[in-house]
């Protein structure tokens, strides 16, 4: 009888070591304060946030300076204290003057060319009142206006790629020119208009190439098309070319939502404007650019609708997922709570702005 007891005792401590090897890892997942409980499905964007999240709009102003330059080798000039006239023929062989040849050539008709001195490479006399006829040596005439331009990009982003559409829209100054190495006693060529406008239609496409720190850098390329006012340009004497645009930008990454573009940027686009005679010349306007803005992420959660959450990073109220921070305040994965010392405070974007 003693035995049998024994046999039982041993029995059952042998039922109850593998009934607890069993259950071990079960409570173990259950009470593990480390992790979600085991039957709790990892909460995820839905699929519409997931595609939005991966398109940004970039707003941007600056400052430009456009660069004229026309080659007028074949041509004959005329300089008077009037200003710089192009000189040719009519249909009946008579010389006339053309001034505004840029945008919209006028036939002036009542040039005193007699007296005029022909130009020499050798040093003449500076008279302001002189007149000079130039038709020879390189006959380069360069110069600028200023310019205002304003800019919206739409990117679709993948990994360090880019692509994407925008549109330019440029406030634009008169034109002052003078011919390459020639004295200042050879007149400028002014324009006639005060102001113009320009809007830029285009497509894009970018890379980024490098990271440090809160610095991103990147190299973009636009190709499109432009339009200039037509009460300065007009259509019918003024043809223009589709345009490119060179630009390395420089973001400063305020949060994975909300960035700071800089954005350094050169054009290259020409016209060419239609001479009475049926000639054409060619001018090119080169633009160089700076426009400063910021571009701005669709985020992949909502944020936070509670408002005394002091949760920074991701994380879950009941069934769904928010973002722990405003858009423009960087969401360190690190950091839970609003520590006033931390390092996310630090790169707080706008702290005037901060929760209460």
């Amino acid at each position: 009888m003693g035995r049998n007891r024994f046999n039982i005792k041993y029995f059952t401590f042998f039922i109850l070591l593998l009934a607890f090897i069993s259950i071990k890892p079960t409570l173990g997942q259950v009470f593990n304060p480390w992790g979600p409980p085991p039957n709790d499905k990892n909460i995820d964007a839905n699929f519409l946030r997931k595609v939005l999240n991966h398109f940004s709009a970039e707003v941007a102003v600056g400052y430009g300076s456009t660069r004229y330059r026309q080659n007028l080798d074949t041509y004959r000039l005329f300089s008077n204290n009037n200003g710089l006239y192009l000189l040719g023929q009519d249909s009946s062989g008579n010389q006339i003057g053309l001034s505004n040849w840029i945008n919209q050539p006028q036939i002036v008709d009542s040039l005193d060319t007699s007296s005029a001195i022909r130009f020499q490479t050798t040093e003449l006399e500076s008279d302001s009142n002189g007149t000079y006829i130039i038709d020879s040596l390189e006959q380069r005439l360069v110069g600028g206006g200023n310019a205002i331009p304003i800019h919206l990009k739409i990117h679709f982003n993948y990994n360090r790629f880019r692509v994407g559409a925008g549109a330019t829209f440029e406030i634009n100054s008169k034109a002052n020119l003078a011919l390459k190495g020639f004295p200042d006693y050879i007149s400028n060529y002014e324009s006639d208009y005060s102001r113009f406008y320009t809007k830029k239609y285009y497509l894009t496409a970018g890379v980024r190439y490098y990271d440090f720190w809160d610095f991103s850098y990147f190299a973009d390329i636009e190709y499109g098309i432009f339009r200039l006012s037509n009460n300065v340009f007009p259509a019918g004497l003024v043809s223009l070319s589709n345009y490119w645009n060179v630009s390395l930008p420089i973001e400063k990454n305020f949060s994975e939502y909300f960035r700071l573009v800089m954005r350094p940027s050169v054009d290259f686009k020409s016209i060419n404007t239609f001479m009475p005679s049926g000639e054409s010349i060619n001018t090119k306007m080169w633009n160089l650019q700076f426009q400063l803005g910021v571009r701005i992420s669709f985020p992949l959660f909502k944020d936070c609708p509670i408002g005394n959450c002091e949760a920074q990073k991701e994380h879950r109220h009941g069934s769904k997922k928010f973002r722990g921070q405003p858009i423009y305040k960087w969401q360190n994965p690190k950091v839970g709570e609003n520590y006033p010392y931390n390092l996310n405070e630090k790169r707080e974007a706008f702290p005037f702005l901060k929760r209460k």
